[in-house]
């Protein structure tokens, strides 16, 4: 039978561990936060058909005011808690702080975050890959350097999504060794090193028509417990994609958020209790997301294995 004392809320771990922005893990750059106050709940979803129509009319004084009538359907998120919990010894941490080590308890509550974030990133880059954007070839596969046409390839689909009404915060979102690959490119190169001059993301950015990059560079360890580590890619090197990121209200635009309860712990929580059996603090890291596409048409998928 467990002796342990009801969970206490630490605000200065909860805090630090929000600031989410500081690490390498790339899924709420692609699905920006919102928080909901709804663990489960629906929105609205609406058609190309719906918006930017050209429905103005010529009023007359004294005459109604034209109408439009508006047909959009729903979809449903649902914020699943994802939990885990770190055990600290007495002893342990006794030894840590002789040793000279300073807060081990954060240090933990750091690695059960970073084991969050990777189940986290791997269901963002699940959902990218099934869905159902619009995708299209790429000209040749980024490795083959002589004919891929990157530049083309990325503005087509921007010019896609300029007729899909989408126009700003346009981002890459690729895979780091197929960027790699992209700017050892004949097509990127020949512009923009001919004279030996280094091509920065901003200008390469520029001359698509995009916004930035954002990189995809995250490993996880896909071993099983107990087994010698295996440092396996997160993300696909045969797509990638450009879309529209936006987070906050879905007015905002954007193809997807990570909507996070609040009070089921938001994007992070830390707790901590006594585990007095085992002579142990125990501390609890945990979220409640959903990670949800809420508009198809604002990203597009570029395949990179078509030949």
């Amino acid at each position: 039978m467990s002796l342990s004392t009801n969970s206490t809320f630490n605000p200065i771990l909860s805090e630090a561990l929000n600031k989410i922005g500081e690490n390498r893990f790339v899924g709420t750059q692609i699905l920006p936060v919102r928080e909901v106050g709804l663990k489960n709940g629906v929105f609205p979803v609406f058609g190309d058909a719906q918006f930017d129509n050209n429905a103005s009319k010529t009023r007359s004084p004294g005459t109604l005011f034209g109408r439009r009538d508006f047909a959009y359907e729903q979809d449903s998120y649902s914020c699943l808690q994802y939990a885990l919990e770190g055990v600290l010894p007495d002893e342990d941490e006794t030894e840590a702080n002789e040793n000279g080590i300073s807060d081990v308890t954060g240090a933990l509550a750091q690695k059960l975050q970073r084991d969050l974030m990777v189940g986290h990133e791997l269901r963002v880059a699940s959902l990218m890959t099934t869905a159902g954007f619009n995708a299209t070839d790429a000209t040749d596969i980024m490795s083959d350097a002589s004919t891929a046409k990157p530049i083309k390839d990325i503005q087509n689909a921007v010019e896609r999504l300029n007729a899909n009404g989408f126009y700003d915060n346009i981002k890459v979102m690729i895979e780091a060794s197929v960027y790699n690959d992209m700017l050892n490119t004949d097509d990127v190169r020949n512009i923009f090193n001919g004279n030996g001059q280094y091509t920065s993301p901003e200008v390469l950015a520029s001359a698509m028509g995009v916004s930035g990059f954002i990189i995809l560079p995250t490993r996880y360890n896909a071993g099983a417990k107990g087994a010698s580590a295996s440092r396996t890619k997160i993300w696909d090197s045969t797509e990638y994609y450009v879309g529209q990121v936006a987070g906050g209200d879905f007015s905002s635009g954007g193809f997807g958020r990570t909507l996070a309860f609040g009070q089921g712990g938001g994007v992070f929580t830390a707790e901590t209790y006594r585990d007095e059996p085992i002579k142990s603090d125990v501390l609890r890291v945990y979220n409640t997301v959903d990670e949800k596409v809420i508009n198809v048409n604002a990203c597009e998928r570029i395949n990179n294995d078509n030949q």
